[in-house]
């Protein structure tokens, strides 16, 4: 997904590679080499990749597969 196409606010499905599971978070802000992401849901063997505090992680926009709405996955 490009830049231009992730709206601030709205949850999406996100491919981290360094991610054994997909995640899905909130798009808190956007920056030149991605965005940053509210983690909302996570597979538990990638809790340790995830800010401790914050609870959010940075996300290429190669990285974000599609738009989540009212909890399901549309692609």
């Amino acid at each position: 997904m490009n830049k231009e196409a992730v709206i601030i606010g709205e949850s999406y499905e996100c491919r981290k590679t360094d991610f054994a599971r997909p995640i899905i978070g909130e798009v808190l802000r956007k920056e030149d080499g991605g965005c940053v992401v509210n983690v909302e849901r996570f597979y538990g063997l990638d809790v340790d990749k995830i800010d401790q505090v914050e609870g959010q992680v940075l996300i290429k926009y190669s990285e974000v597969t599609g738009i989540v709405t009212n909890n399901r996955f549309f692609s």
